[in-house]
């Protein structure tokens, strides 16, 4: 009962420092957004300067993957996609903030990631350099598909796949997309998703077997599941 106990209060305790991490998040989310409609900033810092080595990049959001799916336990998912009303099918529980906040959480970064490559793409003024960062993407997505993080490929491919790049022909055009097709070929839905399946089955495969901890991640976007 003792040792109940105090998995139970470690639970408690990791979910808590969760949604405490998460109102953080939004709150400084909130203010930069504020900040910069007030006052924007004179330079902006494009990606490639932050980080310009696309295997560290994949590492550091494996690292924000794993973190933020750590908070999210089985009963966010039942509160999330079971109905309230039997009889009522459009309503869902998914809309209970305080249920599936974790959840949530997941979706919105999910999303973030997504905005985030469509407006480091866009930034820059000449072709040259926005096929530079599509490019720099791309190598990000295959990094990310070979560690075996497919939520954040996921998020790449749709950033990229979003009409404010897609629409950019000329730039397209500059553009070596060989490497790009695989990796929408990975996550083609036809089948029920069936290359994806696939490709998951070898990430977790790979995990049982792997010797080193740079083999053993596997993480798979919308069913929320890791494998170490």
């Amino acid at each position: 009962m003792n040792q109940l106990l105090q998995a139970l209060n470690q639970k408690l305790a990791t979910l808590s420092h969760g949604q405490e991490g998460i109102v953080k998040i939004n709150a400084a989310v909130s203010d930069k957004l504020v900040a910069f409609k007030s006052k924007p900033p004179s330079i902006q810092r494009e990606i490639l300067t932050v980080c310009s080595d696309p295997y560290t990049l994949a590492q550091q959001l494996t690292h924000v993957e794993l973190e933020r799916l750590s908070h999210i336990g089985p009963e966010e998912f039942v509160q999330a996609f079971v109905h309230k009303d039997s009889l009522d099918s459009t309503k869902s529980c998914f809309n209970e903030q305080k249920k599936t906040s974790n959840l949530e959480a997941y979706v919105k970064w999910f999303n973030r990631l997504c905005y985030l490559v469509a407006t480091e793409i866009c930034m820059p003024a000449k072709k040259k350099q926005r096929a530079q960062v599509i490019e720099f993407f791309i190598d990000v997505a295959r990094e990310c598909f070979n560690i075996g993080n497919f939520n954040s490929l996921m998020a790449i491919i749709s950033g990229m796949n979003m009409s404010p790049v897609s629409r950019l022909k000329k730039t397209w055009s500059k553009v070596k997309t060989a490497k790009f097709f695989i990796l929408e070929h990975q996550m083609d839905p036809t089948g029920n998703f069936y290359n994806y399946r696939t490709a998951l089955r070898g990430a977790a495969h790979r995990s049982l077997t792997a010797h080193s901890n740079r083999e053993k991640v596997g993480l798979s976007p919308s069913c929320g599941r890791v494998y170490f």
